[in-house]
C-alpha cells in the first residue's frame, strides 16, 4: 500500500482505497474520487494512488504525469519512487526505472515487489549475478510469490538453461495462474523449441483468461507462422489488429505472408500501415520498394529504395532493388540503359562509317565499249596506304 506524507492525512478530502484487480467499475469510481480529492486539496498521496490505478488500466503516460506530481510534492516517500520505477519499466526505460527503484530502496522500501522489480531491471541490462541476488531475496521474503518465480525462470532462459526455465515458469503458473507474462514466455519458449502444440496450449490457456489481449493473438500468429501454417497465422494477426488497430507488428507479419503468396497489393498496404504507425521501423522502405517493383511501378520503387539506401547504405536488398528498378524503367522507355546509352550510340555510329585514314577508295570507272563487243569488267580497287 502506498504511504503518503503526514500532511496528506490531515486533508479533509477522502482518499479511496485501491480497487481490486479486474474490477473496472470500482477502478473508475476510485479515479473519480481521487480526482475530486486532487481538485479540492491536491494531496501527494492522491496523485500517487491515481498513478497506480492508471498504470493498472494501461494509461501509462497519464500515470507518469501523476507520479511525477506526487514526487514533486513529497520527494521522501519511497513508495512513490517504486511506483515511478514500475511506470518507467512499462514505458521501456529500464535505466531510469532502475534509478528510481534504487532510490526507493534507499528510502526504506523493503518488499518482495521491489526486489523482484530490481531483478527484472538488472536482467534487462545483462547484470545477471545482481539480478539473481534480488530475485532470491524476494523469494526468501515471499516463497509463494509466483511473479518472483517467473523472473527467476526468465533469468534461467536468458542464460540458456531451458529446462530450468520451463520448470520455474510452470511453478509460477501454479502460484499465480493469471500472470500473463508467464503464458507468453512459455508459448514463446516452446515455439523456439519447435514444439508448436505445447506453445498453442499455453497460448490458448492465456486467451481464456485474457480474451481481448492483442499480444496473445499476435503470439498465436507467430506460432502458426513458424509452423508454416500461413492462413491460420494471418487470421490470428488480423484478430490482433481487430483488438488493437495500432498493432504495427501484426501488420508487418501480415505483409510478409501476403508477399510470400505474391499478393503484392495487400502486402504493400500492410507495409504502408506499418510506416504510418512506426516511421522508423527497420527497413520498411525496402519492403515497400520491393512491392512496388513487383507491381511494375518502378518510379515509386526507385523512390522507396533510394530512401532505404539513404538510411542504410549497407542495405544490399535495397541497393539491388534500386539497380533492378532503374534498369527495368529505362529498358521500358529507351533502347539503351542510361549509363550505357552514350557509349552504345557512339559504337553504333562507328560501325556505319569507314576509317578513311587507313584506305584509299578509287572511283568506279565507266564501262568501255569496243567494236568487238568485248568490254573491261567493272573495276573498283581499295588499296591500303603504303
Amino acid at each position: 500500500m502506498l504511504v503518503g506524507c503526514g500532511n496528506d492525512n490531515r486533508q479533509s478530502a477522502r482518499i479511496p482505497d485501491f480497487p481490486k484487480p479486474g474490477d473496472s467499475s470500482r477502478a473508475e469510481g476510485a479515479l473519480r474520487a481521487l480526482t475530486r480529492a486532487i481538485n479540492q486539496s491536491s494531496p501527494a498521496s492522491a496523485y500517487a494512488k491515481r498513478a497506480v490505478i492508471l498504470l493498472a488500466m494501461g494509461r501509462v503516460a497519464d500515470a507518469l504525469e501523476d507520479i511525477d506530481e506526487a514526487i514533486s510534492r513529497n520527494d521522501n516517500a519511497g513508495s512513490y519512487y517504486l511506483t515511478r520505477a514500475q511506470i518507467l519499466r512499462a514505458l521501456r526505460k529500464p535505466d531510469k526505472a532502475l534509478q528510481n527503484a534504487q532510490r526507493a530502496e534507499i528510502l526504506g522500501i523493503d518488499t518482495p515487489e521491489l526486489y523482484t522489480l530490481q531483478g527484472d531491471l538488472l536482467q534487462q541490462q545483462n547484470q545477471f549475478d545482481k539480478a539473481k541476488l534480488y530475485v532470491a531475496k524476494a523469494l526468501q521474503m515471499a516463497p509463494y510469490d509466483g511473479e518472483a518465480y517467473f523472473f527467476k525462470g526468465l533469468l534461467a532462459a536468458r542464460e540458456g538453461d531451458t529446462v530450468q526455465a520451463l520448470t520455474l515458469y510452470q511453478q509460477s503458473l501454479r502460484l499465480k495462474p493469471r500472470y500473463l507474462e508467464t503464458y507468453n514466455q512459455l508459448a514463446s519458449l516452446y515455439r523456439t523449441l519447435r514444439n508448436p502444440d505445447a506453445a498453442l496450449v499455453y497460448n490458448g490457456q492465456a486467451l481464456r483468461y485474457f480474451p481481448n489481449n492483442a499480444r496473445l493473438y499476435y503470439g498465436r500468429g507467430l506460432i502458426y507462422h513458424t509452423s508454416r501454417k500461413l492462413d491460420s497465422a494471418i487470421a490470428c494477426y488480423q484478430q490482433a489488429i481487430l483488438v488493437q488497430p495500432t498493432y504495427y507488428q501484426a501488420y508487418f507479419q501480415t505483409g510478409l505472408i501476403n508477399q510470400a503468396y505474391r499478393r503484392y497489393y495487400p502486402a504493400l498496404a500492410s507495409y504502408q500501415r506499418v510506416q504510418q504507425l512506426r516511421p522508423q521501423f527497420p527497413r520498411i522502405d525496402t519492403y515497400i520498394g520491393y512491392c512496388y517493383e513487383q507491381l511494375g511501378q518502378y518510379d515509386l520503387a526507385i523512390e522507396a529504395y533510394t530512401k532505404a539506401t539513404q538510411q542504410n547504405v549497407a542495405d544490399r536488398q535495397a541497393n539491388a532493388g534500386l539497380w533492378r528498378s532503374r534498369r527495368r524503367q529505362y529498358s521500358r522507355n529507351s533502347l539503351f540503359l542510361p549509363e550505357a546509352s552514350d557509349e552504345a550510340v557512339n559504337a553504333a555510329k562507328s560501325r556505319t562509317q569507314l576509317d578513311t585514314s587507313r584506305v584509299r577508295i578509287s572511283t568506279i570507272q565507266p564501262k568501255a565499249r569496243t567494236s568487238t563487243g568485248s568490254s573491261d569488267s567493272l573495276r573498283r580497287s581499295v588499296k591500303p596506304l603504303n
